[in-house]
């Protein structure tokens, strides 16, 4: 009797999600233009609107460009790490270890948010006070509080979010050089003055962990992010390898 040996499904190639996102901005930078011209096909007078409506249109297709340029560059490289040969490491995780990835990462993820909330809120609290007393207002304060309202939606509801799209998206690891791909998310430290900071692993049995560390310039100075990245159990020692591959 010929016996047929069972091997496990190929994950398919997921979805460059990049593309959507550069098609989007595509067709609302063509709709920002047309808007450009909306005072002259529409009639409006230049000092009754028309000025206006050209300049925010003209700064939104600016922006538009700009975005569908970093966004087009983004999927273009995604495209690449997909179809690599031989990329730095390409895990797919299976549904337990997954799971427990996403509930590890979702625990994280709430105490950071939690943390910056309450520090922002004790914050903007003191700078309320302050603003009050030395203003004889106490607007001021209301002013600062309503900040702390506006951040409370954000600061707990995101990291649900995020773990809800990762619990969605495919159970697939890929590392390059420049980046990474976790269940659905692209990280590239190597755009618009990113780079890598620091790489370590916490290898604990049915908890395998890498983090990624990359810092990237902010509105407000240099910004840190970590990128956690699940490792099954039987890739601990590859994963030491992609370490030192990154320079770590």
């Amino acid at each position: 009797m010929k016996v047929t040996k069972l091997t496990d499904p190929v994950m398919e190639k997921p979805q460059n999600k990049q593309w959507n996102v550069v098609k989007t901005w595509i067709i609302l930078t063509v709709l920002f233009l047309f808007g450009c011209f909306t005072p002259a096909l529409s009639g409006i007078d230049g000092m009754n609107g028309g000025f206006a409506i050209i300049t925010i249109c003209g700064f939104l297709v600016i922006s538009g460009i700009f975005v569908t340029v970093i966004y087009y560059k983004r999927a273009r490289q995604l495209d690449q790490l997909f179809s690599a040969d031989r990329p730095l490491a390409r895990w797919e995780i299976s549904p337990a270890a997954w799971e427990t990835f996403v509930a590890e990462d979702f625990s994280e993820d709430k105490a950071i948010s939690k943390g910056t909330f309450i520090l922002t809120t004790v914050i903007s609290v003191v700078i309320g006070v302050g603003l009050s007393l030395l203003f004889q207002d106490f607007l001021m304060l209301l002013i600062c509080l309503g900040i702390i309202v506006l951040l409370i939606f954000p600061a707990f509801a995101f990291p649900w979010f995020r773990r809800r799209r990762k619990l969605r998206g495919p159970r697939l690891v890929i590392i390059s050089e420049q980046s990474v791909y976790v269940g659905g998310t692209y990280f590239n430290w190597e755009m618009l003055g990113a780079n890598l900071h620091r790489v370590s692993t916490d290898l604990t049995q049915g908890k395998g962990l890498m983090r990624i560390e990359m810092r990237y310039p902010a509105r407000t100075g240099i910004e840190h992010y970590v990128i956690r990245v699940p490792v099954p159990d039987d890739k601990w020692d590859e994963a030491h390898e992609v370490s030192k591959k990154l320079g770590f």
